[in-house]
Parts: structure tokens; C-alpha cells; sequence
């Protein structure tokens, strides 16, 4: 007699401790970006920070602030703990080196927060986050700011 078991898919809860938690953690207390932190950022690009949009992919290619990747915290939350060939294969460039500053913006900032946590998480010692995000970028006139590439 043959017995057959039903598998019962797992399901990975996050848990996410509060912004304060990973600044005492790491000693190190996230940048907070405006508006013309990142304009200037746009307009005269510097190697050493990367612009990462945390919005879904549908989201990004509705509108993203120039020169930004598009890492989904909800979707592919655990990203930034990829191997380099994997990150790469999946999201089609490179994995951002840990020496580099990461500047995380989403929509209105929620899900940047989340984003700069789990890089912290990742090793990135190095992060931002623009709180105003896309809304305020759009709001402040920043879809006619031009990348000089």
C-alpha cells in the first residue's frame, strides 16, 4: 500500500528590526537625501554612490529618477545577498560593491527604509535613503533633471 503525503509549501516570514535597532547595531546612522542632494547627484553622477529604486519593476518602468537601478524590496528582498553571478544573471548588472553608498528611494519612502535594513543586513555599511522618494521627486519638477551621459 502506497501512502501519499501532501506538502505544504513553506512560507518565509521577514521580520525587520526598527531603524534605531540597526543604527545602535552598526554603529552608523543611515544619510538622509533631499531633493537637491539627489538632483546634484543626477547631474554631476560620482562612481562611489549608487541610486537604487526599490519599487517593483512595473513601477520603475512607469517612471525612474535617472541613472537609478531597480532592486524590488518586495519581490526580491533578498537581493543584495546574491552572489555576484547570481545578482548579475537576474537583475542584468552588476552587484553593487560593499564600499560603495547605496541611496534607497521607493514612492513616498516606506519601502526605502526597509531596503536600507536588509542592505545593512548584506554588509553594506554605507546607505541613504531619499525620504521624499519619486513623490517628491516628481512634485519638485526632477523628471526635466538630465544625466550629462
Amino acid at each position: 500500500m502506497m501512502l501519499s503525503r501532501s506538502i505544504t509549501p513553506i512560507t518565509w516570514r521577514l521580520s525587520v528590526r526598527p531603524l534605531s535597532t540597526s543604527s545602535q547595531l552598526f554603529n552608523n546612522v543611515f544619510k538622509s537625501y533631499k531633493f537637491k542632494d539627489i538632483k546634484e547627484l543626477i547631474e554631476e553622477p560620482n562612481s562611489k554612490k549608487v541610486l537604487v529604486d526599490v519599487r517593483e519593476p512595473e513601477e520603475h518602468m512607469e517612471y525612474a529618477i535617472p541613472n537609478s537601478i531597480n532592486l524590488p524590496v518586495n519581490t526580491a528582498p533578498g537581493a543584495l545577498g546574491l552572489i555576484a553571478e547570481e545578482f548579475k544573471s537576474l537583475f542584468k548588472y552588476d552587484k553593487p560593491d560593499l564600499t560603495k553608498e547605496l541611496i534607497f528611494y521607493c514612492k513616498s519612502g516606506t519601502r526605502a527604509k526597509v531596503a536600507e535594513e536588509l542592505a545593512r543586513s548584506y554588509g553594506y555599511q554605507n546607505t541613504g535613503i531619499y525620504e521624499g522618494s519619486i513623490n517628491d521627486w516628481l512634485k519638485k519638477n526632477g523628471k526635466n533633471v538630465r544625466s550629462p551621459n
